[in-house]
């Protein structure tokens, strides 16, 4: 009579047991385990996004900038509605964002979770167009908010232009 099986895999490793234990007609229980390695291959997660502004904007002091138009989601974490990306996973991130004026200044910031972890500036008034960029490393955890904003500070004048010429843009993608 069997009474119970019992199958451990261990992912790190690799190994697998399998128990088994059954009565025998005089009332002794056996067990008996067997071990095998296997070679066990997980393929990591890819996190990525790509989104921009569709038209002009003319944010004040602290707007969080939504760059509407999502070209990749994979992993489902940016929100094209709100301009925040979700993480889905922890791990260390690279997030990149553009931002193209034509004559105006402005200064942007990379959030996470409401702190300050980049920031740009450009004064483009005197020139017909410019572009800047910024880029952050962290360590973000699942959960956690990342989003760009104008400088809470600095309300900026002009406007942050996107269209056919140039586009604003903001993407990341998990390292690992």
């Amino acid at each position: 009579m069997l009474t119970s099986i019992t199958l451990v895999i261990d992912v790190i490793t690799g190994h697998v047991s399998a128990e088994s234990s059954c009565q025998t007609t005089d009332g002794r229980y056996e067990v008996s385990v067997t071990g095998k390695s296997i070679n066990i291959e997980t393929t990591p997660q890819i996190i990525a996004f790509y989104a921009y502004i569709s038209k002009d904007l003319y944010p004040g002091a602290g707007r969080r900038l939504v760059f509407d138009v999502t070209k990749t989601n994979q992993g489902k974490g940016y929100n094209s509605h709100t301009g925040v990306f979700t993480c889905p996973q922890t791990g260390i991130y690279v997030f990149v964002w553009v931002i193209r004026m034509h004559l105006s200044e402005h200064s942007t910031e990379l959030m996470i979770n409401g702190s300050v972890y980049g920031s740009t500036y450009l004064y483009a008034k005197n020139s017909v167009d410019g572009s800047v960029s910024g880029t952050v490393v962290a360590h973000v955890s699942k959960g956690d908010t990342v989003y760009v904003r104008n400088n809470l500070a600095r309300a900026g004048v002009g406007m942050i232009a996107s269209d056919k010429d140039g586009k604003s843009t903001f993407s990341g993608w998990i390292l690992q």
